[in-house]
């Protein structure tokens, strides 16, 4: 882990990085072009202003139009040993960088894939990134110290460290994260057209479905922006699914109707299913048992020990789902697919009531 970290850029995700990284006891250093944020920064305990020491190592949390020249800067300055970044996009800063020209083997692109609808260094938080993704994205020249010091970052704000490339990783957040930023927007400005008699109407699957709306317009400009290839494509993958969908639901009879959603759910049901319940853990399929159990006590324990004691290993347990004033809550295990039908029959043999999730 660096002694010394520089961070350029005191907004949400820089200020975070310092909160998290001063709590480890590294010392911080914190420079931003807006003075009042490097001040704010200051104050909530990320660190000290940044005069011009030499630092081990520097992350760039700067908007991304800039990051490249910062590191650049950085680099070219003599003012860091190694730098990263924490860009949402990564080809367009190589590609900058590259432009710029000089000795790019010191930095390591990367992103801690964590952030708030409220921005700025006011909402920064030391656990932003605790439990989340950490994507480190070396180029083919990149030094060992820069990978190192790149993941020691992130270990000690608490994120996982995920290695992928600069275009693999652009690729994907299209997908999980700029399409859907783009989807709440369209979604939630959908209420602008509502009479405000109506909109009260709307229940907590709309709110939770538009979160995103809430995000600061400028700076998600950028990000758009930067990963505009990958985006299109998906944004046109998408309106032809929904186009379809939509010729069906005016043209198409009952049965064709119930065909077509059955199976846009299905295979909503099987892309949630691929996403690990971890952070960075590796994607596998399995089989979900689902068991209800009765509100006392050593029913978890029993429900896990019995099928223990078949040989059966539980690799994951969902969550509990419980309400206060209900006799019974479910909960949800993960077994071996091969397995997951026997277990159930064997659960409800022994008087347990189980089913397996679809």
């Amino acid at each position: 882990m660096p002694r010394r970290v520089g961070i350029v850029g005191t907004g949400l995700i820089g200020t975070s990085i310092g909160l998290a990284l001063a709590a480890q006891g590294v010392e911080v250093l914190l420079r931003d072009a807006e003075d009042a944020q490097v001040t704010i920064a200051e104050k909530m305990g990320a660190g000290r202003r940044w005069a011009g020491e030499r630092v081990e190592h520097a992350v760039v949390a700067t908007p991304l139009p800039t990051i490249a020249w910062q590191v650049h800067e950085l680099l070219l300055g003599g003012l860091a040993d190694t730098v990263s970044d924490a860009g949402s996009v990564k080809a367009r800063p190589v590609e900058d960088g590259v432009r710029l020209g000089g000795d790019l083997s010191s930095w390591c692109p990367a992103h801690p894939i964590a952030g708030r609808e409220r921005h700025g260094a006011v909402s920064a938080r030391p656990d932003l990134f605790a439990e989340r993704v950490w994507a480190v994205c070396p180029l083919p020249q990149t030094v060992d110290a820069a990978l190192a010091a790149t993941t020691a970052v992130a270990l000690a704000c608490g994120a996982t460290p995920v290695r992928t490339t600069p275009d693999r990783h652009d690729e994907a957040m299209a997908t999980v994260s700029h399409v859907p930023q783009l989807l709440a927007s369209v979604l939630a400005g959908e209420l602008t057209g509502l009479d405000a008699h109506d909109v009260p109407l709307a229940g907590q699957g709309f709110r939770d479905t538009t979160r995103l709306a809430d995000s600061d317009a400028a700076l998600w400009a950028g990000i758009i922006e930067g990963n505009r290839e990958p985006i299109g494509r998906r944004v046109r993958s998408l309106g032809g699914a929904l186009v379809a969908l939509a010729d069906v639901l005016e043209a198409g009879d009952a049965a064709q109707v119930a065909t077509a959603i059955t199976a846009l759910m299905r295979d909503g049901h099987a892309g949630r299913a691929r996403l690990p319940r971890k952070a960075g853990a590796t994607v596998r399929e399995w089989g979900w048992v689902g068991v209800v159990l009765d509100d006392r006590p050593g029913q978890l324990a029993a429900i896990v020990g019995l099928i223990s004691d078949w040989g059966v290993n539980i690799e994951d347990v969902g969550p509990f789902e419980h309400s206060l004033d209900a006799p019974a809550g479910i909960v949800e295990l993960a077994v071996d697919p091969a397995v997951a039908d026997e277990v159930v029959h064997r659960l409800v043999n022994t008087g347990w009531t189980a089913y397996r999730r679809s």
